[in-house]
């Protein structure tokens, strides 16, 4: 899988949890063609389908769970399904897609 595979695949799954603001979409699209950092930070949905393969050996070891871009931007605050305010980390539990 290429990667605007991957970015269609883990967008399309993200669209079935949150509601996708076109608008803001288009800007991190922007953001990650203008330059290498960002487009990094933007894609950690392809490194957790490449590692298993890349980096068999490592991944034979216990899973724990993690974070793995945790700065202050990664947190905030929203609405949960009830309308309940909740804050906490811009993260899957489960590290799939």
């Amino acid at each position: 899988m290429n990667i605007v595979k991957a970015t269609k695949q883990y967008e399309d799954w993200l669209g079935l949890h949150i509601r996708i603001v076109e608008p803001d979409l288009q800007f991190k699209h922007e953001q990650m063609a203008a330059a290498l950092f960002p487009f990094f930070r933007a894609t950690f949905y392809r490194w957790l389908q490449v590692w298993p393969e890349e980096c068999a050996e490592l991944d034979r070891v216990p899973h724990i769970l993690s974070v793995g871009d945790l700065h202050v931007e990664n947190f905030g605050t929203w609405r949960d399904s009830d309308g309940r305010l909740v804050w906490g980390a811009d993260c899957r539990l489960d590290g799939k897609q």
